[in-house]
């Protein structure tokens, strides 16, 4: 059941604060799991890349998953930033930090290290972090090849 939003346009701030814009959609993928591919598309080639940027990548990525995908767990969404005429995914990373201090459940223990110390362990089971309860990054992810499930959904 394929499926895909028409692509809607989003003003965003670059690094230094001017205005750009860029287009976006979403559409699902039926791989084994059904997923909500977020797809970004830069147009403007005169407007910083959220492809180049990940502080440009997460605040357009945050923004979709509160306003078009909150509920949704972030587990079930991918991200494709286009161009230049190229595509690329981009990992998604939930803000551990930002998760706990919205209040959002999780485990924790102390765990004994070298030296008598003591650790403290976090737990988190991936279906709770759904899209708008916590911040997101992609700063550490790098830019793979779009599978080809995606790129079906993508066409």
């Amino acid at each position: 059941m394929p499926y895909q939003t028409p692509f809607s346009e989003l003003v965003y701030p670059d690094e230094s604060g001017r205005p750009c814009a860029i287009q976006y959609r979403i559409a699902f993928a039926d791989t084994q799991e059904r997923l909500a591919v977020v797809h970004i598309r830069h147009t403007i080639q005169a407007d910083q890349s959220p492809a180049s940027s990940s502080i440009v990548r997460d605040q357009i990525l945050n923004r979709i998953l509160d306003d078009d995908l909150k509920g949704v767990p972030v587990n079930f969404v991918r991200l494709v930033v286009e161009s230049n005429s190229a595509s690329d995914m981009f990992a998604i990373e939930v803000d551990i930090d930002d998760y706990i201090a919205r209040g959002n459940p999780f485990t924790s223990s102390h765990v004994a290290t070298a030296g008598g110390m003591l650790r403290e362990s976090i737990s988190i089971h991936s279906d709770a972090v759904i899209a708008g309860s916590a911040l997101v990054s992609t700063a550490h992810a790098t830019p793979e090849p779009v599978s080809p499930d995606i790129a079906d959904a993508l066409k």
